[in-house]
């Protein structure tokens, strides 16, 4: 992990809080940066508490696969 996974997960974590504050318009985007800090979060747990290689590159295309179902299913609920 390196300084700029840390920073990107809190400027994610900071764009959900502050997009609830001004507008309902941003609702897809606050969804967006959200499963972003949830993928990145799960990501850093897999890196951090997975040693066996092949069960944590299994992880992580679950994790990716898993966040680009996420968004497809809300863009169809949201269109």
């Amino acid at each position: 992990m390196s300084i700029f996974h840390w920073l990107n997960l809190r400027v994610a974590a900071l764009i959900v809080v502050a997009g609830t504050l001004f507008d309902v318009e941003i609702i897809l985007l606050i969804f967006g940066f959200l499963v972003l800090h949830v993928s990145m979060g799960l990501k850093a747990i897999v890196y951090d508490y997975i040693h066996l290689k092949k069960v944590k590159l299994i992880s992580l295309i679950l994790i990716r696969i898993s966040a680009i179902e996420i968004i497809r299913y809300a863009l169809e609920l949201f269109t």
